[in-house]
């Protein structure tokens, strides 16, 4: 409450610095002992190895990385300014104690790591000094992106904005959780594939700009990489959470479930897409309906053509609107649920549908 006073009794904003700092000066104000990683409010450095060597692989790669924020401080007994790190402490960490380890003041076994072949194969297991000298020089002249409060600003006011900055108030989803807690080759695998869709999922009316921003797509894709991989289960968050950590570590089946994928993805080009039914084929379009289309698709349940898929979900939805079929089965089809009894009865419902003469 006293924090929030005094930020409604400010009479002017903070004149906040925005700057770029590089590596190489984050690197020289820690070995001065001039930059402050770890101010009191500030919880321990908790990144597990998957976090820093994906954060390393942004780096290698020239991705931008999240804003820093600062706080200088005038140290009065050495006439020193310190550079208090208000949020950005973990990446700061992990980045010195790649590049130069012996820079931090206590040196824990987590800290030492280097970049997984999950993330960049080409770096994977190297040590900073055993990279090539271009790219480290690469990565020691990368500019990060920092906001710098004023001295003037008190502890209250400090610890006021640390607070904000880490409670946003929002409730994270399923698959944000997912995209927090797990950095290994299912993950990798999973974005990869849903994000070379992207298109797709839009264009065929799958997902909408909103849900994809959501993620929904990528959950999507770990549902069906299950299919491929341990055939019809119920679509549920222990299953897709088993998935990403049962192949996390260890994902032997990567390559021959992501050229499944893909492949399917192009025999549904001919039933989603510009000229694949005169009907729109809405029903077929929700997710329900999606991974039954995609079961058949993959040629799991016989070899089949784009002509002849939609051929088959043109006959399904003149089935429903007849109302010739049996009652339970024209539930599960005209239903959304995702339980494993519904899903296979869509599946084997579609699959062992006749082409016609």
């Amino acid at each position: 409450m006293q924090s929030a006073r005094i930020l409604r009794c400010m009479d002017q904003p903070l004149g906040v610095n925005k700057t770029t700092y590089t590596v190489v000066d984050f690197l020289e104000w820690q070995r001065q002992g001039s930059l402050d990683l770890q101010p009191v409010y500030q919880r321990r450095a908790v990144w597990n190895p998957k976090v820093k060597s994906l954060l390393i692989d942004s780096l290698l790669r020239g991705f931008p990385l999240p804003l820093v924020f600062l706080h200088n401080r005038l140290d009065v007994t050495t006439s020193k300014t310190i550079r208090q790190v208000v949020d950005g402490q973990q990446r700061l960490r992990t980045i010195l104690s790649y590049v130069d380890i012996d820079s931090l003041r206590e040196v824990e076994e987590w800290d030492r790591f280097t970049v997984m072949r999950t993330h960049n194969r080409d770096y994977a297991g190297l040590a900073f000094n055993q990279l090539p000298e271009d790219v480290q020089g690469r990565i020691l002249q990368t500019e990060l992106s920092v906001n710098v409060l004023p001295s003037n600003v008190d502890d209250v006011t400090v610890l006021s904005i640390f607070q904000r900055m880490n409670s946003t108030g929002l409730k994270l989803n399923d698959q944000e959780i997912r995209n927090a807690t797990y950095f290994g080759e299912f993950k990798d695998s999973s974005y990869a594939l849903a994000y070379s869709q992207n298109q797709r999922w839009q264009k065929w009316g799958v997902f909408s700009r909103q849900e994809v921003a959501q993620m929904k797509e990528v959950e999507l894709t770990a549902d069906l990489m299950g299919f491929l991989l341990r055939g019809v289960t119920a679509r549920s968050k222990a299953t897709i959470n088993a998935l990403y950590r049962d192949y996390d570590e260890i994902y032997p089946q990567r390559e021959e479930v992501e050229q499944a994928f893909t492949s399917t993805f192009d025999v549904l080009e001919g039933v989603y897409g510009e000229g694949g039914s005169r009907s729109n084929l809405r029903r077929f379009r929700s997710t329900a309906w999606f991974y039954s289309v995609f079961a058949v698709a993959s040629g799991e349940y016989g070899k089949i053509t784009s002509r002849e898929l939609v051929g088959r979900l043109e006959q399904v939805e003149v089935a429903l609107r007849s109302d010739a079929l049996d009652e339970d089965i024209a539930k599960i089809l005209r239903g959304a649920t995702a339980d494993r009894a519904s899903r296979k009865a869509r599946i084997d419902f579609l699959a062992s549908i006749q082409k016609k003469d």
